[in-house]
């Protein structure tokens, strides 16, 4: 299993739209909480990229302050 297919299956702080090859992740609502606890998900995503995918964007949120990222979205690398 992948680590983007191992974070889908036990992620709990994220929205993830999957396709054959990318996803994106969001923050599970636009509240300054569920951001803030996005911000590991974006973390990890950074920490592993290479292991079958690589980050396409990191979308910066503009009004609530700098280094927060409200979506992700990679793409996966062929085998």
């Amino acid at each position: 299993m992948s680590y983007v297919d191992n974070l889908i299956a036990n992620g709990t702080n994220f929205r993830v739209e999957r396709k054959e090859s990318s996803a994106s992740f969001r923050p599970v609502s636009p509240s300054l909480s569920d951001l803030d606890a996005f911000q590991t998900v974006v973390r990890d995503l950074r920490a592993n990229e290479g292991n079958g995918y690589r980050i396409h964007l990191a979308h910066p949120v503009r009004d609530h302050g700098q280094g927060l990222f409200d979506l992700v979205l990679v793409t996966f690398e062929d085998d």
